[in-house]
């Protein structure tokens, strides 16, 4: 008689008692042998055994992780914070694909008790297994809502009606949990959050030896442009106003003069700092306090620069800042607009830095990212009035506005240049230090847009000094809603009741693109919508297999809309106003494409944007919370991005026929990113909208392409004509240089 030796897994609970039963037959009832498991008595053995029969014990370590028996198995990917006393935990099964079959899905503590709340499948897709292509898998992913404090947890995936044997689980220790959730906080840090920020500063910064080789090379430009600093002083702490004109001297471009307009009256502090300094490049104008506004106004009609520059009177810049800026000027003269990269300065350190990216009109109109160090030409000043009173507190906002609007050509210096100094009365510790800068900001916005001819209302958002900017007030242009789908009638079903049921904006239509369905009860679902509502229509989509931009280009061609929203049948609306929201930014000329934040069922962001570079894309800010703002609030404001993904994606038409609609060698993948691309090409900017939210269960209608290997060949090959198509993409452009191009949580590189 052969003998059998069996690995039985079971799992840790420290507060349980667990009966090991083993059968011939399950159905039989009748036990072979049976053992009694105590984790406490387990943990004594398993020591003893790694003492005495090491190599036999690290043969079962691990055992039931391996896949020996190609039976179902289960692990965690991730725990993310929801709010401060509850996380999501993620995990996902692999189980033989068997048709009907039904999971479930349950979590339990050390006590053997159910835990969590809101269980969420994320995905269910077959896929022909790596390993055996005869042979088909299941995927399946779950989302968890659990408590902050649940800290031994044992994850479950049972078949309906299969022994229990069947199943799979996953446990987590408190090391386990600490591990997810601190690896979750680390891929969500920002730049301005990397404590590692002052070493990173100190290693880039400029060297006194840098300094010097930068005063020999400017010295042998033949354009030196004069550059005017000018900063209203006000009763400013000596120590500070000591510190900042010292900085300003201290540039290795030399060719400059500080124009320092002394509004502070009698104040003998100081008039004492100003006496200290003998240089025949400071200029003190002594002139009446009026608004901070007409203040600057007196410096500016002071000032005989070619350049002009704003630095605030308790604030500091690098040695280096005027030749980062001059350098810049060599190699585009028609330069008219410039700015740079700005952290925090606290009493004995830096912190905060923002890594600003170049020019982004939408991020700009939502809240002055630009702010310092503001450097602007006599050519754009020649163009434009100057800030008036109305505008104090936001007359840096109100002059980058204006000068962004006549600038021939306008460059962020990705350079860390200038500290924003923190103290009690500074706005980078409160803008309640400033209140009335609020309302300066929203009328310098509006203006901004009259001399642009368009007619707009500016909204106060929740954050002070950000707004909303509606364009479309007066019109509600006719949006075509154009959903490919095949099947998953039930999926589908979800997608349009959400829209009829929650949308705000009552001008559209939708046109259902049937794509070689084989289920009868997605025709019938096809007759029972199309009599329930005359806003819908589904349209046959001639053509075989699956091509998104084919089905896409004819659904476009079968819609009576001026806009068009291509959208998934995986998808769910959030809010009301999301279709409004979304057609509101074709108020202006300059935009061709929107997109929304998407969110899995789980409440974590699964789209914030699409970062695109050379041989890479990312989406961005993904698995942050519903109430995460992301780097530089790029999940809370609208802003300019290379990408958003096709899954919704509204374009007009007009971009649509210049453009070419989309091409149909992406038949799956890169059709969204290439259209943002050729719009880009042809003028127009891609925006995202986070006030625009929707679910989307990703790859649940299609299937996953990186798990398929046919799929992924295809996949690889759509990424090599989409590079080859597009050979010339930009680094530093959305992202800022110094951070890491291929991550879309915005690291410091």
């Amino acid at each position: 008689m052969n003998a059998r030796v069996f690995a039985v897994a079971v799992p840790l609970l420290d507060d349980t008692k667990l009966a090991v039963d083993m059968f011939d037959d399950p159905a039989a009832e009748q036990t072979v042998f049976s053992f009694p498991f105590s984790p406490l008595a387990s943990k004594i053995k398993s020591r003893l055994l790694y003492r005495r029969h090491h190599n036999e014990a690290m043969q079962l370590r691990d055992i039931d992780q391996r896949r020996f028996s190609g039976q179902p198995y289960v692990y965690v990917t991730g725990i993310y914070c929801l709010t401060a006393d509850a996380v999501t935990c993620r995990f996902h099964a692999t189980v033989p694909y068997e048709a009907g079959a039904r999971y479930e899905a349950f979590v339990v503590d050390a006590a053997g008790n159910s835990v969590g709340a809101n269980m969420q499948m994320l995905e269910d897709c077959v896929v022909p297994d790596r390993h055996d292509r005869h042979s088909m898998l299941r995927e399946l992913s779950y989302s968890v809502r659990l408590r902050g404090s649940d800290r031994t947890l044992c994850v479950n995936v049972v078949q309906h009606g299969a022994p229990a044997a069947q199943g799979c689980f996953a446990c987590l220790w408190p090391s386990d949990v600490d591990g997810f959730t601190n690896g979750a906080t680390e891929e969500l840090r920002h730049a301005s959050q990397d404590p590692q920020y002052p070493e990173w500063f100190e290693r880039h910064r400029a060297t006194p030896a840098d300094v010097i080789r930068q005063r020999r090379r400017c010295s042998q430009w033949d354009n030196r442009p004069l550059i005017s600093i000018v900063t209203p002083v006000f009763r400013t702490p000596a120590a500070y106003l000591r510190a900042m004109i010292a900085s300003v001297l201290a540039q290795s471009y030399g060719r400059f003069e500080l124009i320092l307009v002394n509004v502070s009256g009698v104040y003998p502090a100081v008039d004492a700092v100003l006496a200290e300094f003998d240089d025949p490049r400071i200029r003190v104008i002594v002139a009446e306090n009026l608004s901070i506004s007409e203040n600057t106004n007196v410096g500016i009609e002071a000032a005989e620069g070619d350049y002009l520059a704003f630095v605030d009177h308790d604030d500091t810049i690098e040695p280096d800042a005027l030749y980062r800026y001059m350098s810049v000027v060599q190699e585009d003269p028609q330069t008219d607009l410039m700015y740079c990269d700005e952290d925090h300065l606290k009493t004995d350190h830096y912190e905060w830095p923002t890594f600003k990216p170049d020019f982004n009109p939408d991020l700009l109109y939502t809240h002055n990212y630009i702010t310092h160090m503001l450097m602007v030409s006599r050519h754009a000043l020649s163009q434009i009035e100057l800030s008036g009173p109305e505008v104090a507190g936001a007359q840096d906002y109100d002059l980058t506005l204006k000068c962004s609007q006549v600038a021939r050509s306008i460059h962020n210096v990705p350079y860390m240049l200038y500290h924003w100094r923190e103290h009690a009365n500074s706005t980078s510790v409160s803008i309640g230090s400033k209140p009335y800068a609020v309302e300066a900001g929203s009328i310098a916005l509006h203006k901004h847009f009259e001399r642009m001819g368009l007619d707009v209302a500016v909204h106060d958002r929740a954050v002070p000094c950000t707004y909303a900017v509606d364009y479309q007030s007066q019109q509600k242009p006719l949006i075509s809603i154009i959903i490919p789908t095949k099947d998953h009638a039930d999926m589908l079903s979800v997608c349009l009741e959400s829209i009829v049921d929650k949308t705000a904006y009552d001008n559209y239509e939708i046109v259902c693109v049937e794509n070689n369905s084989t289920d009868d009860a997605t025709f019938e679902y096809y007759e029972e919508i199309q009599r329930r509502s005359q806003r819908i229509r589904v349209v046959t989509w001639p053509g075989q297999g699956f091509n998104y931009s084919a089905i896409c280009n004819f659904g476009a061609s079968q819609c009576k809309g001026d806009i068009m929203l291509f959208l998934n049948n995986d998808t769910e609306v959030i809010n009301g106003d999301w279709l409004g929201s979304m057609v509101n930014f074709f108020g202006r000329p300059d935009v061709g494409v929107v997109g929304a934040k998407l969110y899995n069922y789980d409440g974590l962001v699964q789209h914030g944007g699409v970062l695109v570079v050379p041989g890479g894309l990312d989406y961005i800010n993904q698995n942050f919370s519903e109430n995460g703002t992301g780097y530089m609030n790029l999940l809370r404001f609208p802003s300019d991005m290379a990408a958003v993904t096709g899954a919704c994606q509204m374009i007009s038409r007009k971009v649509f026929d210049e453009v070419g609609g989309f091409d149909e060698d992406f038949a799956v993948s890169l059709n969204d990113v290439d259209i943002c691309l050729k719009a880009k090409q042809h003028g127009y900017v891609t925006v995202f909208d986070p006030d625009a939210s929707l679910y989307h269960r990703e790859s649940s209608s299609h299937g996953r392409d990186d798990l398929d290997v046919r799929k992924l060949k295809r996949l690889e090959n759509e990424k090599f004509r989409f590079f080859s198509a597009w050979p010339n993409l930009e680094r530093g452009h959305f992202v800022n240089i110094n951070l890491d191009q291929y991550n879309g949580h915005f690291k410091i590189a």
